[in-house]
């Protein structure tokens, strides 16, 4: 019985990196990296476009033919893009907010990230107050934060998001009120949209998919 489960967790374990695996040949956007692997070939608009209407999609095959799932072996490719890579991506986990944002916190405005915040955890039934530990920060910084004193910095977006099992909508509006974005040619950005795309919060899963990507643990 144990063999069963454990042949089962294998298989679940392959095909969600499979599934990775394909997300990321569609969304990764790092040029320089792609092309400067053994494997890469040059690929055409007109090998992409085939037998669709070339006025209307060349601009967007022009895009996408830099992609790994367009290479004759994106296989190849992304094998040698994931051993290759390296994880030079590192920021803090926040910012001092402007003057003015600081201002209007000592005054106690819940109009900043921090009172955005309080009220999307709680809205996921935890306490926001309590999160410090397992966000791995001070408790000082972390209130700083609450207070709209200090701004999350993405690494900081994505420890909340992963932690809390954020919907997309809710990532994506964590991410505009922290003033951050998605950058694909940076692979954590690419795998960690993955994850909350498909709502991939397991931790074990989480760490297989940062795992197989080279890329610092951030829980």
């Amino acid at each position: 019985m144990e063999n069963k489960q454990q042949s089962a967790n294998e298989q679940e374990n392959v095909g969600f990196l499979h599934d990775l695996d394909d997300y990321f040949s569609k969304k990764y956007a790092d040029f320089d990296l792609i092309s400067s692997v053994p494997s890469y070939q040059s690929v055409t608009v007109s090998m992409i476009l085939k037998n669709k209407n070339r006025i209307e999609e060349g601009e967007y095959a022009a895009n996408e033919m830099r992609k790994i799932a367009y290479q004759p072996d994106p296989a190849a490719v992304l094998a040698e893009v994931k051993q290759k890579y390296v994880d030079n991506t590192f920021t803090f986990n926040f910012r001092p907010a402007p003057f003015g944002t600081r201002l209007k916190a000592l005054f106690g405005s819940k109009n900043t990230a921090g009172g955005y915040i309080k009220k999307l955890v709680s809205n996921y039934g935890d306490r926001a107050e309590g999160l410090y530990e397992r966000l791995g920060m001070a408790e000082k910084d972390w209130n700083a934060v609450l207070r709209g004193f200090y701004i999350p910095e993405k690494v900081l977006v994505y420890k909340l998001t992963l932690l809390l099992g954020l919907s997309q909508t809710d990532n994506l509006e964590l991410m505009k009120a922290c003033g951050c974005f998605y950058d694909f040619a940076d692979a954590r950005d690419v795998v960690v949209r993955y994850l909350v795309d498909y709502r991939v919060y397991n931790r074990d899963m989480i760490n297989k998919a940062f795992d197989e990507y080279n890329i610092r643990r951030i829980l």
